[in-house]
């Protein structure tokens, strides 16, 4: 896919959905991605891909919403508990076949509340960041979108330091989102 694509495939409202397998077949070589359980953990996108010849693990955040019968919606940007426990393993196998990683961010951050707790939140990103920190492998960060609070983290922000970070013009990274932080502040 042409990489003049992207100019109508990224949104310029944080609002707006959009698939992220769409902006990594325009980065990716041939446009060729190996997507890694996609049907578990559906909010991060993991796979296997080349870049310039080398071979790259990538982690990026889905950005559509997840609709499942019986199950409660899942917000695009937001790290869930099967997400983060993809991310953590596949993190691992990079690792242990010394395969690049690239973090693609757009996140919100992790999801909160009751639910979220009693599904193992609070396990499955510790086992995330856990993962990445102890990552030996090159991580480049690529910000697309927002990056924000823990999320930021979990996808090898600044505090890991990552080997490159790369961020789009239309980028925003910070702990919490202008409008978060209103709220709050509102709250």
């Amino acid at each position: 896919y042409p990489i003049s694509d992207l100019y109508k495939i990224m949104p310029f409202n944080p609002m707006q959905e959009y698939d992220v397998r769409e902006i990594i077949a325009r980065l990716v070589d041939n446009s060729e991605f190996i997507e890694y359980k996609k049907d578990f953990g559906q909010t991060l996108v993991c796979g296997y891909a080349h870049i310039g010849g080398y071979p790259v693990g990538i982690i990026a955040n889905q950005k559509v919403h997840i609709k499942r019968k019986g199950k409660p919606p899942e917000f695009g940007g937001v790290i869930y508990t099967e997400s983060a426990e993809k991310a953590a393993r596949f993190i691992m196998d990079c690792n242990q076949n010394t395969i690049t990683l690239l973090f693609i961010h757009d996140v919100n951050g992790f999801m909160v509340g009751r639910e979220a707790e009693q599904s193992g939140i609070i396990k499955a990103g510790a086992k995330m960041v856990n993962a990445v920190s102890n990552s030996v492998v090159p991580k480049i960060s690529l910000i697309i979108g927002g990056s924000y609070g823990a999320g930021n983290y979990a996808m090898c922000g600044k505090a890991y330091d990552p080997n490159f970070i790369y961020s789009w013009p239309t980028s925003k990274y910070a702990v919490m989102g202008g409008a978060q932080a209103a709220n709050t502040l509102l709250d």
